[in-house]
């Protein structure tokens, strides 16, 4: 029997990493010749299914819908198996930032979505286990199901990553958007300001307020496509990215989308002792800093050589390589 994929939101209108999650999925989903259903007939395709071993659903951020509700429920009647990804519990975990009416609406429309997805799951997944565990904590009225964790992945991991020229200035770089009130941007500004006569600075984001962000700065700020960063690393003489959203009750919970990039592109990166970003590199890790201590990582990055750094873009690509799509897809075929 085949496996299938469920997608909840409309691809068309979400963004950023929920985005890139699900059509790489999707992608897998399809070179094994599995079936997707997604937003156009989605009563039909699902009411066509016969039986079906694994049904994964990728899940939206806030709600379901009416049309999900049901064939969900069909799914459910003709599947061995069906497997729910929660992308998300900061409602759970911040209910005091949904004081207006209208935000008030979204909480309780979100825990009646999650109350009827955890219903009709055999299985849970979740980026983290500790969210799993956040999850059922807050909601204790759930009918608990076995859950796992079920990360982001890697994708067209490079094969021969070109490494920079130690002689010449290096470049040091800020992937993603600055908007997320804790992505700690501050830090990367903080250090350009102490350290530009060092290095060169760049910022690769789709934010449109970064020129005036950056205004007082030696910052480069560009907007590319994901499949020519790489090129841009190289051109650029970029040695380092920074990582640097600050630890929190929420942020140690789940993987930001840009972590999986820079193992992609095996580019070394400094970030906090996340938990879940240690349980991925292991204390053997190098980079691992507080961003409130520029200084020592202006002095790591002046202590490793050419060797070194190519030691650590090994390391990285070995992890690299053990956490692509597809292997995020036989993890699902063995829950």
């Amino acid at each position: 029997m085949k496996n299938l994929l469920y997608i909840i939101p409309n691809l068309k209108k979400v963004s950023g990493g929920p985005r890139t999650r699900v059509s790489l999925f999707k992608s897998v989903f399809l070179n094994k010749n599995d079936d997707v259903i997604e937003k156009g007939n989605k009563f039909v395709n699902s009411f066509s299914v016969k039986k079906v071993n694994i049904v994964y659903v990728e899940s939206a951020t806030n709600r379901i819908a009416l049309i999900d509700v049901f064939c969900l429920l069909i799914l459910r009647i003709r599947a061995k198996k069906v497997i729910i990804f929660i992308r998300d519990v900061y409602i759970e975990m911040f209910p005091e930032e949904y004081s207006t009416l209208r935000s008030k609406i979204t909480l309780i429309f979100n825990k009646l979505s999650n109350f009827y997805l955890s219903l009709m799951a055999t299985n849970m997944v979740f980026p983290t286990l500790e969210m799993g565990a956040q999850f059922y904590k807050n909601n204790s009225w759930y009918l608990k199901k076995p859950y796992q964790d079920l990360p982001p992945g890697t994708y067209n991991v490079l094969e021969n990553k070109t490494i920079p020229d130690f002689t010449k200035k290096l470049g040091i770089l800020y992937l993603g958007s600055t908007k997320y009130q804790n992505s700690g941007f501050v830090n990367f500004l903080d250090f350009e300001n102490k350290y530009r006569n060092e290095y060169n600075f760049y910022i690769l984001s789709g934010d449109k307020d970064l020129e005036e962000k950056t205004t007082k700065t030696s910052i480069a700020v560009s907007k590319i496509l994901r499949d020519s960063i790489p090129e841009f690393i190289s051109a650029n003489n970029i040695a380092y990215a920074f990582h640097t959203r600050p630890r929190n009750k929420y942020d140690d919970l789940t993987f930001p989308i840009k972590i999986f990039d820079f193992l992609s592109f095996q580019l070394p990166f400094f970030t906090e002792k996340h938990l879940p970003v240690e349980k991925l590199l292991s204390n053997q890790y190098q980079l691992f800093a507080s961003m409130n201590n520029l200084e020592v990582i202006h002095s790591n990055i002046q202590a490793i050589d050419a060797k070194e750094y190519s030691l650590i873009v090994d390391f990285l690509k070995e992890i690299a390589l053990n956490n692509t799509y597809q292997k995020r897809y036989d993890q699902i075929l063995e829950i």
